[in-house]
């Protein structure tokens, strides 16, 4: 998701660095409805996330409570995968907030050539 997310906002930039658009309308449109597919996927990964947060905690607290160390290697494994979701998410994130950006600066365009 991440690529698909950076393909985008290259096509964004060399849009707005060219001024090669004819219908910056249309463009907003379609940049918006490709922000909406991406805040839905950081919603799924950011509900991803919590739950291997929380089932993390969850297995130290058993371990702790337990005394197994059985279970600690269940918190490990966890670990071991929430990392990754986290760097994952936090990707995504600064990915949609900089297609934000972009977004206002497409609307800058609209806005002028309406003017115009």
């Amino acid at each position: 998701m991440v690529k698909y997310l950076i393909k985008h906002e290259e096509l964004v930039k060399e849009a707005l660095a060219k001024n090669n658009c004819s219908d910056w309308e249309s463009f907003r449109s379609y940049h918006k409805t490709q922000i909406e597919f991406l805040q839905h996927e950081r919603l799924v990964h950011l509900l991803v996330t919590l739950f291997f947060g929380l089932f993390f905690l969850i297995s130290v607290l058993a371990a702790a409570v337990s005394e197994k160390l059985e279970i600690l290697l269940v918190a490990l494994l966890l670990l071991i995968l929430l990392i990754p979701y986290i760097a994952h998410y936090y990707k995504l994130e600064n990915g949609v907030q900089r297609l934000y950006e972009l977004y206002n600066k497409i609307d800058e365009k609209s806005s002028n050539n309406k003017t115009a």
